[in-house]
């Protein structure tokens, strides 16, 4: 990759009122990026947002099986047993996104406000009776 400007990076995370930690690391992986292989510029900004939003255990894309679905965000009252939902793909952070971000199911119950799911999916590990709130998921209607 190219050479990095730390004098720049330095100026611009002042500027910004970066905190020193996230400083630090941002620092750590511009020296790593710094040593790659260069690529090309549209390669680069995939590599970038590829990699910032597995380094949160956030789901890259739901692989849709049908091509004319149509999902809209979960509203309280409106979810059924039945309904075909699907987990937000940032809807969880660390450990916990990486088993239930873009996950999808069925709805089981529906008990104070909690959506009971259990997954349709296929992945690995399977999702029984786990509990969701509306506002981390997507509902099928078409």
């Amino acid at each position: 990759m190219p050479e990095v400007n730390y004098e720049w990076v330095n100026q611009q995370m002042a500027e910004a009122k970066v905190k020193i930690g996230s400083g630090k690391a941002v620092m750590e992986l511009l020296k790593v990026w710094e040593t790659m292989e260069k690529l090309s510029p549209g390669l680069a900004k995939e590599a970038v947002a590829v990699f910032s939003k597995l380094a949160l255990s956030k789901a890259l894309l739901e692989v849709e099986e049908e091509p004319d679905a149509v999902w809209v965000p979960a509203q309280p009252g409106q979810i059924n047993i039945g309904d075909e939902i699907r987990v937000l793909i940032d809807a969880f952070d660390d450990k916990t996104g990486v088993m239930h971000n873009g996950r999808r199911g069925k709805v089981i119950a529906v008990r104070y406000g909690d959506i009971i799911v259990n997954s349709t999916d296929g992945k690995s590990p399977e999702l029984k009776g786990v509990h969701y709130s509306p506002y981390k998921l997507e509902k099928r209607v078409k």
